[in-house]
């Protein structure tokens, strides 16, 4: 049974140091026996190499243990020799310890020199230790009886069973579940499935160590130790049991590594298959938990230690260090790559292969030339491959294809629909020659291939890039041009010109001659709309006026100003209506006297209200006065002095549009409705930006994957009207528009789009809308055989609109008009045409003359009512 992870998570951790120091301690024990016995000596000279092994060992194996455990106590029994008589049997049994101890040597030789993948998927690996086993427990057996020991404590050692790691029996289900040994060893993708369940680390030569028996490595190692053993056994045994020790304390003081994958520190001796633990992904500090788990406080993962990046299996800490190189352009001289996109889901099947130049951005250049592959999104749900490579790598990977024929480098999935993959080029002559890259989605129709050749000795590319496929999704060139239908647009034509510049012609008019008061516009144009506030029930008005006293300058006449009102009207309507409010800009005080010739300038802002329909519109516009985008706007000024006699002046103000957006050089199509209501120009236009893109459908840009995603939708579904879901919504409801590409299923291509403009959620009564066509500019690269071309069929129109009639609105009236009659000439006093005088012999006084009179009696009346005023309003001061 494969442990589980709970199971593995609490597993004691196998750990080779007691056992090894247990071995050189009786070692030492037994080191002088063998100067005195000569024919013992081999047996010391074989355990030394053993401990080495197993010392030099990156990991803790429980056969490898169990192995030295049994050779140890075999040894342990060796000092009794020095209490009998040696005698030939005796002797014999010795030299078939030597022998037995020289085959387990020559095994865990062996068994190490494979790989962690390669030593679990061996499963006939067990049958050999069960073997050595076999030889140890009898030896011992036969030491003891020839040596006459009577040991009963210790003999759990040679009765127990041979164990097995927890690897070996995940191996062993594995290999059943997917077949036999040799269909697991032959192929590259369930070995490395099989790695990666273990988190076990996928070594270039897993593939040779699998076809390899171990039997020949045993044989190799024989030989190795037969040359050992012909050297001078006496001084191995005394000088290499002081180097050992010596060399096993160094090792412990000095040999540290760092873990890549949970940043601790570890030594060899310390690494076992669950002393490390990480997470898969990386901690979010925007949903503050751990991905991968939901537990940030507790890591989801157990494996060995790592002392070098890898990816054999996820966990957190590779995803920074593999950004740090492919996220930034200096860091990977890219020579090919492949890419495929899924249609549906987004998901891209891509590998590439380039010269890796650093190790991270700005940082400096790597010396040896090295080679960077990649397979696969790398990211921790996702298979990938992410691998460096040198020259020595490459002849490696050389030889282990020359040994197993397989040239694959990873792929992502064993689906022949949809994969990404490497593969090695091998030449004649057996070397590296180029690195074969394939990307293929299950909604294309052929893969993408690209062959790059590369020097396997300078790790530099060689020649062009050749492509064996170009794969994606194939269209079709039209046999014949397409005819689109003619646009449709509803709405009225409106200007973003003023009607007419406002008129400045209005003269003052007065309720009585005595009040010589002259009013001018100062301001140009006569009113400004909404300068400063806006608001969206009314429309503030700003502007300025002089009143001049036109009195003669030694007349002595001031003017007193009592009062000012406004009120307004749009040109056609018959009567003014006062304005919501009134008020001075600069802060003015009245009463305001007006000395003889002088002037008041007068600085206001008047609050004009909208309609209902107009507040309801909630539109707050600045510089500009929705009140008059019908008709022109009149504003009378009326000024009171202190008499109660009046004088005004007319200002007008003439609606100015926004200068509206109009077709540009290079626009595909100008598609535009108006709105009257708003005086407002609502567009789309259709550009083409830019060689990334295909189109611009007013600032939505649709590249080609875009436009093959639309196609193969309607080949799904038969519909050759595809919404594009764009749906712009435009002030707030107020309009939207929306495009369908239509689809031409005989070429398989987009070769129009339709655009949909009209009146939004806000408008309650719809009454305007704009239905366009335009043709979609070629796209698809290489242009592949014609085929003829087939409309799509079209359903998508206009919603039903409500009809518009266009008010003719007055543009002036005359009802401001005022031409100030001239003033009658005097009469004179005497002359020829002097009326006769009475009998009384009294003087006639004329009548321009006794108006003049009346005049100044009225004036002097004045003056004095004032001057009583103002000696009040000083007494109550004071």
């Amino acid at each position: 049974m494969v442990a589980t992870k709970a199971e593995r998570m609490i597993a004691p951790v196998v750990n080779n140091v007691p056992i090894i120091e247990n071995a050189l301690h009786v070692l030492d024990q037994v080191s002088d026996l063998g100067k005195a016995m000569p024919f013992v000596a081999p047996a010391f000279v074989l355990v030394k190499f053993i401990i080495e092994v197993e010392r030099k060992a990156r990991d803790a194996d429980a056969k490898c243990n169990d192995l030295l455990e049994r050779i140890t106590f075999m040894l342990s029994n060796l000092p009794a020799l020095k209490n009998v008589e040696i005698i030939k049997p005796t002797q014999l049994v010795i030299e078939r310890m030597n022998g037995i101890l020289k085959d387990a040597a020559s095994l865990i030789a062996a068994y190490r020199k494979q790989g962690a993948v390669a030593r679990r998927l061996h499963l006939n690996n067990k049958d050999k230790f069960v073997a050595a086993v076999e030889s140890i427990n009898k030896c011992s057996n036969d030491i003891m009886i020839s040596l006459q020991i009577h040991q009963t404590t210790r003999l759990d050692i040679l009765t127990r069973g041979v164990p097995a790691d927890p690897e070996d029996e995940a191996a062993r289900e594995f290999v059943a579940r997917h077949g036999d040994l040799d269909d697991v060893k032959n192929n590259p993708e369930l070995v490395s499935e099989f790695a990666k369940q273990q988190h076990l680390q996928m070594e270039e030569e897993v593939m040779e160590q699998l076809n390899i028996n171990i039997a020949d490595s045993m044989q190799q190692t024989m030989g190795r130790l037969e040359g050992m053993l012909a050297g001078n056994i006496n001084s191995a045994i005394v000088d290499g049991l002081k180097a050992l020790a010596a060399e096993m304390h160094t090792s412990e003081a000095q040999q540290h590594f760092i873990c890549v994958q949970c940043q601790k520190d570890y030594t060899d001796t310390s690494n076992g298959p669950q002393s490390c633990s990480f997470h898969l992904e990386s901690y979010s500090s925007w949903s503050r938990t751990q991905p991968c788990c939901g537990d940030a406080n507790k890591p989801c993962q157990y494996g060995s230690h790592r002392s070098a990046h890898h990816c054999d299996y996820p966990y957190a800490e590779f995803f920074p260090y593999a950004q740090r190189i492919l996220g930034y352009v200096d860091t990977v001289q890219e020579w090919v790559s492949v890419e495929d996109t899924h249609l549906e889901d987004n998901t891209a099947q891509k590998a590439s292969a380039g010269r890796l130049l650093r190790w991270a951005s700005r940082a400096n250049l790597i010396d040896k030339p090295t080679i960077l592959i990649t397979v696969g999104t790398i990211w921790h749900d996702k298979p990938y491959y992410f691998h460096t490579f040198t020259a020595e790598d490459l002849e490696s990977v050389a030889e282990a294809i020359r040994l197993t024929g397989k040239t694959v480098i990873f792929r992502t999935s064993s689906k022949a629909s949809e994969f990404a993959m490497a593969e090695w080029l091998v030449s004649a002559t057996n070397k590296v020659s180029g690195i074969r890259l394939t990307a293929h989605s299950a909604t294309s129709d052929s893969p993408f291939i690209r062959v790059r050749f590369i020097d396997p000795v300078t790790c530099t590319m060689s020649g062009d890039v050749l492509t064996l496929s170009e794969g994606g999704f194939i269209s079709y060139t039209p046999a014949s041009p397409y005819r689109l239908p003619e646009s449709v647009r509803v709405s009225p034509e409106i200007s973003d010109l003023p009607l007419r510049p406002p008129r400045t012609d209005f003269k003052t008019r007065t309720t009585s001659p005595a009040l010589r008061v002259i009013l001018k516009t100062m301001s140009d144009p006569p009113l400004g709309a909404n300068v400063d506030l806006a608001g969206p029930a009314v429309d503030f008005f700003t502007g300025e006026v002089a009143a001049f006293n036109n009195n003669s300058a030694t007349s002595s006449n001031p003017i007193t100003i009592a009062s000012v009102a406004a009120s307004f009207r749009l040109v056609g309507d018959e009567d003014y209506t006062p304005v919501k409010e009134f008020k001075f800009l600069d802060n003015a005080q009245l009463p305001v006297t007006i000395e003889p010739r002088q002037s008041w300038p007068i600085k206001f802002q008047v609050i004009v209200p909208r309609s209902k329909e107009e507040s309801d519109l909630q539109l707050r516009w600045f510089n500009r006065a929705l009140v008059a985008r019908d008709r022109p706007l009149r504003l009378k000024l009326v000024l009171q002095d202190i008499e109660n006699e009046e004088c005004s002046i007319v200002l007008e103000y003439v609606f100015k549009p926004w200068t509206f957006d109009t077709p540009k050089e290079g626009d595909l199509a100008y598609f535009y409705l108006d709105d009257p209501v708003r005086a407002d120009r609502y567009y789309v236009r259709v550009t083409k930006p830019d060689s990334t893109n295909v189109i611009d459908l007013n600032g939505t840009p649709l590249d080609q994957k875009r436009l093959e995603k639309v196609v193969y939708q309607a080949i799904k579904s038969g519909e050759t009207e595809i919404d594009l879901g764009i749906n712009q919504e435009k002030l707030n409801g107020v309009w939207e528009w929306n495009a369908w590409a239509l689809i031409d299923l005989s070429c398989r291509r987009v070769y129009a789009f339709k655009i949909v403009m009209k009146e939004g959620k806000l408008v309650t009564t719809k009454r305007f809308g704009c239905l366009g066509y335009v043709l979609c500019p070629n796209y698809g690269g290489t242009p592949k055989a014609s085929r003829p071309i087939r409309d799509a069929v079209e359903k998508v129109k206009l919603p039903k609109l409500e009809p518009y009639v266009v008010q003719p609105f007055p543009t002036d009236d005359k009802l401001d008009d005022f031409v100030p009659e001239p003033p009658a000439p005097d009469r004179p006093i005497n002359g020829t045409n002097a009326p006769a005088s009475t009998s009384g012999g009294q003087l006639v006084i004329s009548e321009n003359l006794e108006r003049r009179l009346t005049s100044i009696d009225s004036n002097l009346s004045r003056i004095a009512e004032a001057l009583e005023r103002l000696a009040d309003i000083g007494s109550k001061k004071y």
